[in-house]
């Protein structure tokens, strides 16, 4: 996350977003994925431990 952006909402969605997974997952969300094996079906090549990490990261945001 860039410091300077830290007060702008905007920027710091643009920082989220960056991130190569985030869309997919939102995209798996806004369909009504809500269990972590419901993503992990929909994403076979990505690792549950990234997963797992990116899913922290997004609600940490």
């Amino acid at each position: 996350m860039s410091t300077a952006g830290s007060l702008c909402p905007a920027i710091k969605a643009a920082d989220m977003i960056g991130d190569r997974w985030v869309l997919l997952i939102m995209r798996e969300f806004l369909l009504g994925a809500t269990r972590f094996t419901n993503f992990q079906r929909a994403f076979p090549r990505i690792s549950p431990t990234v997963l797992s990490n990116r899913l922290k990261q997004m609600e940490a945001n």
